[in-house]
């Protein structure tokens, strides 16, 4: 009993440490659209997983910021990223993501799409459990069921 008091002030801190590290939330991440199924837009959304502390703070903002760099974000931080692609076709009604087999880990999790703004921001997704990310001609409306 004395051992267990005397480790309980470290287990409260190590609780709070890993509490201010905090891990995501999302469980799983349906898209649908709302689109015409005639409609003509050929797009595509991401999905990524980050799972390093160093580049949390660095991750791209904007539409723009990510499409444009994200070659070489693959290439330089492969190890500390997952990225989930969905393309969406002509057509499309919707479809459940395949989450990384290590997602439940990840720090930030970030939505993009193609037919965004270029100028639109992210989508940060972290906390949410449930995902709903609906395309529409405008572009994504994303939510937690």
């Amino acid at each position: 009993m004395n051992s267990l008091l005397r480790l309980l002030p470290f287990l409260l801190l190590l609780g709070c440490s890993a509490h201010a590290m905090a891990e995501t939330a999302v469980n799983s991440i349906r898209v649908s659209s709302r689109l015409d199924l005639n409609s003509i837009i050929v797009s595509g959304v991401d999905v990524v997983f980050f799972y390093d502390t160093s580049i949390v703070a660095d991750q791209p903002l904007t539409q723009f910021e990510w499409y444009s760099n994200k070659r070489d974000y693959r290439a330089t931080h492969a190890d500390a990223i997952d990225i989930v692609n969905l393309p969406i076709p002509q057509g499309f009604g919707g479809a459940t993501l395949k989450l990384p087999a290590r997602h439940q880990s990840a720090l930030k999790v970030l939505v993009f799409a193609e037919h965004q703004s270029s100028a639109s921001s992210s989508f940060d997704i972290t906390g949410m459990q449930e995902v709903l990310i609906e395309i529409d001609q405008f572009g994504l409306i994303v939510s937690n069921q």
